[in-house]
């Protein structure tokens, strides 16, 4: 390892290896950094993603894809469902291989990558950041670069290093469990969400399909200090009630901030990108499409700076005004949309989707949508009719 760069990215997951490889290609010097002594390990998401996303930055390969969706279900406790067509198609992707083949892209247009290499803090003079402290096979060390880009994940530190207010409220986590299982029944090319505060208070549960009878099988929840029982206990009855032969190949647990982005995503220096600075979608938490988004939108703007010579927070900013623009309105209304259907009562949630499960899927809208929640609930309409608006 040098102990000077342009471009220092710390994370090597999908926003990670996205800006190291936009700021490779450009010509800049880059280094990667992965804490985890292997790339893509442990996996900590449902793993789907929309192709017309992905394909913006590789191109399919059949070794990373475990199934391809052509529908999402929409179930209540009781087991109404509602089968829609997805927006753009979807992929079941092997996260391990996949982020492993994006740092090797990376690696590939020039940059250079080092696992088990953790960050410890950052070296700043004066506001502005000017490298990285870390720990490099149990070494420590040193690295300085022009521009730090964030992409330490959830349990992000880098920003807050930066100056960068990265906590979010309690309102704004969900706590996750999700079980990789086998001898899993179920339709190999449709995500299912299931719905119900029994079920997950606050957030919802998934099987998504990973083809040979495999599924992750999973549910995010709110955070809430008077719950007694964990996303596990929660995962557990859920699974117990709808795969009673299934055995478990893998576990995962953490947390996920579902706050719409950091505030400020750039400081003197410094850019935040993916779950560092909250790009997750704020009602799902799906965030690998958006976080190699963050990526490119980061390494691009990194690679304008260092040519202008300014990484003040000020030329930096331009990546926060990019990212606003692609998703900054949609992000607000999903928020929203969140919060509104929150104060939904779960009977009231269930009639909703016990309704629209009568229509044709193939032809449901909006408009109907509408018309069945103001029936139903007409509470909810009032706290989300800017999103019917388009506003």
């Amino acid at each position: 390892m040098k102990s000077d760069y342009d471009v220092i990215v710390i994370g090597a997951g999908p926003a990670g290896s996205i800006a190291a490889r936009t700021t490779a290609q450009a010509g800049l010097a880059t280094l990667l950094l992965e804490k985890r002594q292997e790339i893509g390990s442990p996996v900590r998401c449902g793993e789907a993603v929309g192709l017309e996303t992905l394909v913006k930055f590789i191109q399919p390969d059949p070794k990373w894809i475990s199934a391809e969706i052509d529908a999402f279900s929409l179930s209540n406790p009781q087991g109404d469902c509602l089968v829609v067509p997805p927006e753009e198609q979807t992929l079941m992707l092997e996260r391990k291989i996949f982020d492993r083949e994006l740092a090797r892209l990376a690696a590939e247009a020039g940059a250079e990558v080092i696992v088990k290499a953790r960050a410890t803090g950052l070296i700043k003079k004066g506001p502005g950041i000017e490298g990285v402290r870390l720990n490099v096979q149990g070494q420590p060390r040193e690295a300085h670069a022009k521009i730090v880009i964030g992409a330490d994940g959830t349990e992000s530190q880098s920003p807050r290093w930066a100056g960068l207010k990265s906590i979010p409220q309690l309102k704004d986590y969900y706590t996750a469990a999700q079980y990789l299982m086998t001898n899993i029944d179920v339709n190999p090319r449709i995500c299912q969400y299931h719905i119900g505060w029994s079920l997950a208070p606050g957030g919802y549960c998934w099987v998504f399909p990973k083809g040979d009878k495999k599924a992750n099988v999973g549910l995010v929840m709110w955070v809430d200090p008077k719950e007694k029982k964990t996303a596990i206990d929660y995962l557990n009855e859920f699974v117990a009630a709808r795969f009673p032969d299934r055995s478990i190949l893998s576990q995962i647990v953490g947390g996920i901030p579902v706050t719409n982005v950091l505030p400020e995503m750039a400081a003197d220096g410094y850019m935040a990108v993916g779950d560092a600075a909250h790009q997750s979608d704020p009602l799902t938490a799906g965030g690998i499409g958006p976080s190699m988004c963050g990526g490119s939108l980061a390494g691009q703007v990194a690679v304008e700076a260092i040519k202008a010579g300014d990484v003040s927070a000020k030329f930096l900013k331009q990546y926060e005004r990019m990212w606003d623009a692609q998703w900054g309105k949609s992000y607000r209304r999903l928020y929203r949309i969140r919060h509104a259907l929150l104060k939904v009562p779960e009977d009231k949630l269930s009639h909703i989707i016990r309704q629209a499960s009568l229509l044709d899927a193939q032809t449901l809208s909006l408009k109907d949508i509408a018309l069945i929640v103001m029936k139903s609930y007409p509470q909810l309409m009032l706290e989300v009719i800017p999103y019917f608006l388009g506003q």
